[in-house]
């Protein structure tokens, strides 16, 4: 089983439209509303691996009932922590003539620190009956900026790995505690590296400089250009085939997902990274955050090309 840390649960609503303009009224044409949040995300995608997710944080109100009904209706298993207030909605509006997505995310309601410390002890409590956890999104209000570096502390003592994918402070705090896998994006890794970034040698330098300052796997996911693993002294270039891409929402949720899978599974690290990419660009094929076909999977593997730099 794979816990699948979700601290900032959301309902992702996603609408599209065939042409977006302002002060107008617009009729959709498909509105879909899923169980969302990054974490809720990485664990549809791992159960359509073919793993078993948990899914845990912190859920409220109806919002949250429709987030823990909806995952468990999916046959995602759920520990969340309840507060007495509403989850909140993040909103993607896709305009289908050109593929520009306009997203709406709220912030949701400061999360007291009474509940802040029922979650610590909640996840120190369960984290030893997983074979991995995955730590991703933004933290809510009223978290403090060390919680995922205490929670990947807390999953040391219990020996178990943990995959990071944040940003911001949340980010420089959770590398700090050195994280079994970190996954940023080409900005994230310039404000790890402290320095500016715009070439393929410069990315892959920086990646593994980060990877051996803080003794980590690093996995910097660059879109369309596929990804770069760095592991020590050891640095990889994935790069994915060309699609025809659809929205590429919650694409660096299913590479996660991916990435866990993989290693759980104890492939090799850049066979690893290859699923992780796979799933990633699969999502990109189909509307909704963390959504692919396994089939789709399977087909890109057979062509993402692996290249040691």
């Amino acid at each position: 089983m794979i816990l699948c840390v979700n601290l900032n649960a959301a309902i992702d609503k996603t609408i599209v439209v065939n042409s977006l303009e302002i002060g107008t009224i617009h009729r959709p044409e498909s509105v879909k509303s899923l169980p969302g949040g990054k974490g809720c995300n990485v664990a549809r995608a791992l159960l359509q691996l073919g793993a078993t997710p948990v899914v845990t944080g912190w859920v409220g109100g109806t919002a949250g009932h429709f987030i823990e009904a909806g995952l468990n209706e999916e046959g995602i298993a759920t520990d969340f922590v309840h507060t007495g207030f509403e989850s909140r909605t993040c909103t993607s509006i896709l305009n289908s003539a050109n593929q520009v997505m306009t997203e709406f995310y709220e912030k949701g309601d400061p999360i007291p620190a009474g509940k802040v410390t029922e979650m610590l002890d909640h996840f120190r409590m369960i984290v030893g009956n997983f074979e991995a956890v995955t730590l991703s999104g933004s933290l809510p209000p009223g978290v403090p900026a060390d919680s995922y570096a205490q929670l990947i502390r807390l999953a040391h003592e219990a020996e178990v790995p943990v995959l990071l994918d944040s940003s911001g402070e949340a980010l420089r705090h959770g590398v700090a505690a050195k994280p079994t896998l970190i996954k940023p994006n080409e900005s994230e890794v310039a404000i790890l590296s402290e320095r500016p970034l715009s070439t393929m040698v410069e990315y892959v330098d920086a990646a593994g400089e980060i990877s051996r300052r803080q003794s980590t796997i690093v996995v910097l996911s660059m879109g369309r250009s596929g990804a770069i693993l760095a592991a020590g002294h050891q640095t990889f270039h994935v790069q994915n085939p060309p699609v025809q891409a659809v929205s590429a929402v919650g694409s660096g949720d299913c590479m996660l997902a991916g990435l866990a899978h993989g290693l759980v599974k104890g492939v090799s690290l850049p066979e690893a990274v290859r699923l992780g990419v796979a799933a990633g660009t699969a999502n990109t094929l189909v509307i909704g955050a963390g959504q692919f076909r396994k089939a789709d999977v399977d087909d890109l593997l057979a062509s993402i090309e692996l290249r040691q730099m």
